[in-house]
């Protein structure tokens, strides 16, 4: 039996808009890697009354909950509280808790305050979850039909938790764990891509398999889940047959992310890129060098905004601004080019183009980007007209712009 899982996310300030609440859609993506998809999630208030009604609807109605938030030492953390009070149960110490939260305010020479006292006590009867990534412990506990996990809500509290505790025992008991797989694609819409795997979908083969898409832009995932006697080899099947259908579309797997794909193959190559962008502002080179060990792999990036930036800096020729203006094919080719040539690199990406919201004219709307991309084969050249605002705009044209230099590199 495949147990149903709800998220019960707490605090504040995930309701005002000043937190915005990444731990449940990575939990839910580690948990679909079970095969286990979140059947809903509740956001609650620091508020007593709020917290206890929705302890209570979720734990009536799911078989797993996992809760977020309210771990804390202070006024408004009310999660144990709100559990104990949901249990008729009492609050109590655990002094092996207690113990480890002294020792790490010494290990960082910090006084302990007498309220951090209150992250060590639980609702009798739970189950403690040592955290070695912060202060609060979490805990889990039996609420009405669930397994009620209580897991602070501090990113890397919350992940290391999930990982060491809750997803392992949960995988624990599944009678089996289900085979998954994500293929991940750029320059096509969710729509585009259900209309795409409609061969594979509505394949009697598999009437049993779970699709899913996730739209994370600018990228689309299609996933798929398979249980039962030879899941892998069913679920490896469709990704042969999903990777014919959609080509080139096709940039990576699993859990590949874009820029550390890029870095490791111009790293596996021997090879180096280098950047000259003007309207995306240097994001290229930021996506690039956020990755850890892409000193191998990127040798030069500049912002050129102005005509003398890119005439000094790049080479741009100062005739070619002047009779085809900044956002034209041939001086993002020429961008690529001096970007190519000045840092002696293998590749070189240019970018220009109007982000908006302001600049744009009939002639070139906001929006409208050319990219080019230089290399030992010569320059190829792309033009686009993204929708959005400016931030998509950029970083539509930046991930646009690693997918042209990955396929290249095919």
């Amino acid at each position: 039996m495949i147990p149903t899982v709800e998220i019960l996310s707490t605090g504040d300030e995930l309701l005002t808009g000043q937190v915005v609440d990444t731990n449940s859609t990575w939990l839910m993506d580690r948990l679909w890697d079970l095969g286990l998809m979140v059947r809903r999630k509740t956001l609650v208030a620091d508020d007593r009354t709020d917290l206890q009604a929705a302890l209570r609807e979720v734990t009536s109605r799911a078989d797993v909950v996992v809760m977020s938030g309210g771990m804390g030492p202070t006024e408004d953390d009310l999660t144990a509280e709100c559990v104990a009070a949901v249990l008729g149960a009492p609050l109590e110490l655990h002094p092996p808790s207690l113990e480890a939260i002294a020792r790490r305010f010494q290990h960082f020479g910090r006084p302990m305050t007498p309220n951090n006292r209150k992250q060590a006590l639980f609702p009798r009867g739970a189950e403690v979850i040592p955290n070695r990534f912060g202060t609060a412990p979490g805990f889990s506990v039996r609420v009405g039909r669930a397994l009620l996990f209580c897991l602070p809500g501090v990113p890397l509290e919350y992940k290391g938790l999930c990982d060491e505790a809750v997803l392992p025992r949960l995988a624990a008991g599944l009678e089996s764990v289900p085979a998954g797989r994500v293929v991940k694609l750029f320059g096509l819409g969710e729509s585009a891509a259900d209309q795409t795997m409609r061969p594979v979908m509505d394949d009697p083969r598999n009437a049993d398999v779970r699709f899913g898409y996730r739209a994370h832009w600018p990228e689309v995932h299609v996933k798929w889940t398979v249980s039962g006697p030879a899941a892998a080899t069913r679920a490896d099947r469709i990704r042969g047959e999903v990777r014919a259908l959609f080509g080139e579309a096709v940039w990576g797997e699993g859990k590949d992310e874009l820029p550390p794909l890029v870095v490791e193959r111009l790293l596996a190559r021997g090879e180096k890129v280098a950047t000259a962008e003007s309207c995306t502002g240097g994001l290229v080179a930021q996506l690039l060098t956020s990755v850890p060990g892409s000193s191998g792999a990127f040798d030069l990036g500049v912002v050129v905004y102005s005509y003398e930036a890119k005439t000094e800096l790049v080479s741009v020729p100062a005739a070619l601004l002047a009779a085809h203006g900044a956002v034209s094919e041939p001086v993002a080719r020429a961008l690529a080019e001096g970007a190519r040539a000045r840092g002696k690199a293998t590749w070189g990406i240019g970018i220009t183009g109007i982000a908006g919201p302001g600049g744009g004219t009939p002639e070139k709307p906001v929006g409208t980007v050319h990219l080019a991309l230089a290399g030992p084969g010569g320059t190829s050249h792309l033009q686009r007209l993204y929708r959005g605002d400016r931030d998509r705009v950029r970083r539509s044209t930046a991930f646009e712009a690693l997918f042209l230099l990955l396929r290249a590199m095919r």
